[in-house]
């Protein structure tokens, strides 16, 4: 594992971070979907014995705070940093910080937080913040040794973005980017921007919810049979972001032992510096082909959950998707049709009230777009 300082801290950590969002998942005795504990438990200290010594969870994240907690028992707890996240949209009062964190403690089972962040920063939750005391509450933390460090979560524009770095002495902040998103929300600007302040900048979202790596374009294929360089597009997205030495530590939210050991093997060689001129010109190759092929920018990040006309955003905007980069588009139809059969509520039940783009983090016009995918998928 590659390791490096961790700003103010003087810490040393793997530029690996483990994204405890999207853990396996298990069915309940009702029916639902809830994480598979014990699989959880196993990926989490076999990350820790090889080296993983940041964990990132979040108020928000159903029963992640809770597994974790679980895992880091039996001296696991000492072996790493914990960055969690106060839910900023639900703050309503100056007392609800207080409410929420002293939750995630118990949840967690520890004494302090390494890293807590105000999460998901766009323009009403930053007033939010500001407006109910959130720095004299963090501050107030830090101080009792509840807390380490200080920072905030983002997704929104790059203004904003700037206006918040310049507005705190922050320890860290939690940017999205990806090969993908080079210029979208913080963006590859934003990583300096913050960097060159002395705040840590940790990595979400480098795979962009699993979309790089998954149902890969077969004209990407054919860039990457015919280099030189003979790498995964999983593991030229994760050596793009390692070469800027900007990003401090990169999340990656593994679902399965199988991606857990190919991210420990990514990261065994993670060091600043690696891209070449013309490895760079291959990214540019790659990123002019999504763009002529993505529809959405949804991540699957599921926050748009639920709907109150029972619509499944996510799975409709993955399928359609799936379909542009595939060229599967008759198979997009009849995985469509089939939410349809099934449920019976397919995009045409939406009925534009937009209560799931409040919360989007892309800031997605989803009642645009499902009507989009609806016609796309019903058009004969």
């Amino acid at each position: 594992m590659q390791y490096i300082d961790f700003g103010k801290s003087n810490r040393q950590i793997s530029r690996f971070g483990m994204g405890c969002m999207r853990f396996p998942r298990t069915k309940a005795e009702d029916g639902s979907e809830i994480i598979d504990e014990k699989e959880a438990i196993k990926m989490i200290r076999y990350a820790i014995d090889h080296g993983v010594n940041y964990m990132d969870t979040a108020y928000s994240y159903p029963g992640s705070e809770v597994v974790l907690g679980k895992a880091l028992k039996d001296g696991y707890r000492e072996k790493v940093m914990i960055e969690t996240k106060s839910p900023s949209w639900a703050i309503n009062c100056p007392e609800d910080f207080q409410k929420f964190f002293d939750e995630e403690i118990e949840r967690l089972q520890v004494d302090y937080i390494d890293t807590y962040l105000f999460h998901c920063l766009d323009r009403s939750n930053w007033e939010k913040v500001k407006k109910n005391g959130g720095f004299e509450f963090m501050e107030k933390l830090k101080k009792e040794g509840k807390i380490k460090n200080i920072g905030f979560s983002f997704h929104a524009d790059y203004e904003l973005f700037t206006e918040i770095v310049d507005a705190y002495s922050w320890d860290t902040c939690l940017i999205q980017l990806n090969i993908l998103d080079q210029n979208h929300q913080a963006g590859l600007k934003g990583l300096k921007y913050a960097a060159d302040r002395g705040i840590s900048v940790v990595i979400m979202e480098p795979l962009k919810g699993g979309m790089i790596g998954t149902k890969v374009p077969e004209e990407v294929d054919q860039l990457l049979d015919n280099y030189d360089d003979k790498r995964s597009l999983v593991e030229w997205a994760f050596r793009w972001l390692y070469h800027y030495k900007e990003a401090k530590v990169i999340l990656s939210g593994v679902s399965n032992m199988q991606q857990l050991e190919d991210n420990l093997r990514i990261f065994s060689k993670a060091e600043s510096g690696v891209m070449s001129e013309k490895d760079m010109e291959l990214i540019t190759g790659i990123q002019d082909i999504y763009r002529r092929k993505v529809k959405v920018g949804c991540t699957g990040c599921g926050y748009c959950m639920p709907c109150p006309s029972d619509v499944n955003i996510p799975e409709i905007f993955k399928i359609y998707n799936d379909s542009q980069l595939t060229d599967w588009s008759e198979f997009g139809k009849t995985f469509y049709h089939l939410i349809a059969s099934t449920s019976g509520k397919d995009a045409s039940n939406c009925t534009a009230c937009r209560l799931c783009e409040s919360h989007c983090p892309q800031n997605i016009q989803i009642a645009d777009v499902l009507k989009e995918a609806h016609l796309a998928f019903t058009q004969s």
